[in-house]
């Protein structure tokens, strides 16, 4: 877990990931919370719908038969809209079941007892999806840095990337392959002896469309 001191003054813990259920027995809770994935992870037992969504997790764990009509139509609604393009690993028990378009997104199981039968492995599954998603997200992230420091500074020497993104020389040319092997111009100014877009164009961010 990690803590921050707020504005005002006080401590704010942040655990390094969460668990959330909705529907369980006091039981079947302590049971997951002894097969939590990591260190630092918390478990969040609600009995809100809303923060199945609201509220971010590693994996959530729904009884089905504890949600009342509205409340499925909203996790349902969410997911479909979505259209599976999140993090977090849905652990589906019972009936009624989603739709037949979302069972292939989310884990289905009959009850939690069957759930339960590998229920550490399943979790550290889920957690090794999160941070994967979470560590290409971050690379996607510094990638587009880069190009925009190309983009916006022709020219720019790699030691000035590496002092203003604070990343290894390694990692800033490893960067910089993955972007040209994905389609952008960015070619070595051996003048200035630095990076630039060739004839200023981005892919990514859309020049050539202009």
């Amino acid at each position: 877990m990690k803590t921050f001191l707020a504005p005002n003054g006080e401590y704010i813990t942040i655990p390094d990931g969460r668990v959330t259920t909705f529907g369980l027995s006091k039981e079947q809770n302590e049971l997951v919370k002894s097969a939590l994935p990591a260190k630092g992870y918390e478990l969040l037992d609600t009995d809100a719908p809303t923060d199945l969504i609201a509220i971010s997790a590693e994996a959530l764990i729904i009884n089905a038969a504890a949600l009342d009509s509205d409340s499925k139509e909203m996790i349902i609604d969410f997911y479909t809209e979505i259209g599976g393009c999140t993090d977090e690993t849905v652990f589906w028990l019972g009936y009624p079941k989603p739709p037949r378009h979302l069972r292939a997104k989310f884990k289905c199981y009959e009850n939690f007892e069957e759930l339960a039968t590998n229920l550490q492995y399943h979790l550290l599954s889920a957690h090794s999806k999160s941070k994967k998603s979470k560590d290409f997200s971050k690379k996607m992230a510094d990638c587009l840095m880069i190009l925009s420091l190309i983009r916006s500074h022709p020219g720019i020497k790699t030691q000035e990337l590496v002092n203003k993104l604070e990343m290894p020389t390694r990692t800033i040319q490893r960067y910089i392959s993955a972007l040209q092997a994905a389609g952008e111009w960015i070619e070595y100014d051996t003048y200035k002896r630095g990076w630039r877009l060739q004839y200023g164009i981005s892919i990514l961010f859309g020049d050539h469309l202009k």
